[in-house]
């Protein structure tokens, strides 16, 4: 009855606490002679390590493989460009897999020792890598970096290419458009008075040219005096521009009708006149009307541009100095302009031409100036309309 007690329940309670701890803590010494007991085994086997670290040892002797690879692509450096070493690189790569034990660091080592004896070491056949030019930026272990070399060559070839188009001395010529029709005001003087206009209108079909320009009187100058000057310029046209055959112009004044025309011969060099005279016929010559759209298609990088011109009844020698940049003031707006303005001696007439630099360099403003300085004519572009088809 007295067992029931809480007291004896606890002295129960403890009494088996203490014989189930010392079971568990008998049981723990017991396993622990067997943990030792395989603890032996183990020890073995890390002293047995030794073994297998000579078992490389054999696999490093038959560096032939290697060799052998080396003598498989020692006929490869025959090429000369040093990109195709790297393509070899990317081959042998390829062609390492057979000797399994070969590690991808010893390919890569094998394909920088190509161009070395195939005595070398391993060791050798790193600071081989540093030696050699090309792959000096490219680590050798990495095999993906290898192959990715391999593009770069591609961009040599383009870089090449653009350096041959730099050393082109010649300018890019502005192509003349196949159809245009430009439309000028003249004015007279430096007043400004506008007294006429003028027309041109250039036709190009596949290698022939005719140009034409229609000068006439307007408004109340028309009502003082009546002109009109008809101009025609053929020939024909290619890659270096104009090449004309002949010139007319024809005047209509109060008194009557003025004809005037010019005939190249290009094969006997001579300039025929209508008057019946000749004259030589120098290379690049052109008419009156013609200069004026031939000048887009001549280099204009130099200081000074030389061009014979007729006016069909003489031809002479222009010395045009190429200057900076300017703004002409037009009825279409501001444009920029490159002027050129002919070096003449004293007494003799002068000219200026301006070509239109948004414009495929086509005339917008030209003068003519008296011996003296004078001006006498001022004409710029009021309209411009070119088409290539």
């Amino acid at each position: 009855m007295n067992s029931g007690t809480p007291t004896s329940r606890i002295t129960l309670a403890i009494a088996l606490s203490v014989l189930l701890h010392s079971a568990a803590l008998w049981l723990f010494q017991v396993e622990l002679p067997n943990s030792e007991a395989l603890l032996p085994p183990l020890t073995a086997k890390l002293e047995a390590i030794p073994l297998q670290a000579d078992v490389p040892t054999p696999e490093v002797e038959p560096a032939s493989p290697p060799t052998e690879t080396d003598s498989t692509v020692t006929p490869l450096p025959e090429p000369e460009p040093e990109s195709i070493p790297v393509a070899e690189a990317s081959s042998a790569v390829a062609a390492t897999p057979e000797p399994e034990s070969i590690p991808a660091t010893e390919a890569a080592s094998a394909v920088a020792a190509i161009p070395e004896p195939e005595s070398m070491p391993a060791i050798e056949a790193a600071s081989a890598v540093a030696i050699t030019p090309k792959p000096a930026s490219i680590p050798a272990t990495e095999a993906a970096s290898v192959v990715a070399a391999v593009s770069e060559p591609a961009s040599i070839p383009a870089i090449e290419t653009a350096s041959a188009v730099a050393k082109v001395g010649e300018p890019v010529a502005h192509p003349l458009p196949k159809h245009a029709q430009l439309k000028f005001a003249v004015y007279l003087g430096q007043d400004h008075f506008q007294i006429g206009e003028i027309t041109h209108r250039l036709e190009i079909i596949e290698d022939k040219y005719i140009l034409k320009g229609e000068t006439q009187t307007t408004g109340l100058a028309r009502l003082f005096k009546s002109y009109q000057l008809m101009q025609t310029s053929h020939g024909k046209a290619g890659n270096f521009g104009l090449q004309p055959e002949g010139y007319e112009e024809e005047q209509n004044v109060s008194s009557g009708k003025q004809k005037t025309n010019a005939a190249f011969n290009w094969a006997g060099n001579k300039l025929h006149f209508s008057h019946g005279g000749e004259t030589e016929l120098p290379s690049g010559a052109q008419d009156i009307l013609s200069f004026l759209y031939q000048l887009s298609q001549l280099p204009l990088h130099n200081e000074i541009l030389s061009i014979a011109i007729t006016t069909g009844k003489k031809l002479e020698k222009y010395e045009l100095e190429i200057g900076a940049e300017e703004e002409v003031i037009t009825q279409m707006g501001k444009l920029r302009a490159l002027p050129l303005r002919r070096l003449h001696s004293e007494g003799g007439d002068g000219m200026e031409v301006w070509l239109g630099l948004e414009y495929r360099l086509l005339p917008i403003k030209f003068r003519q100036i008296k011996g003296s300085g004078e001006m006498i004519l001022e004409v710029v572009i009021s309209d411009i309309r070119v088409a290539d088809e």
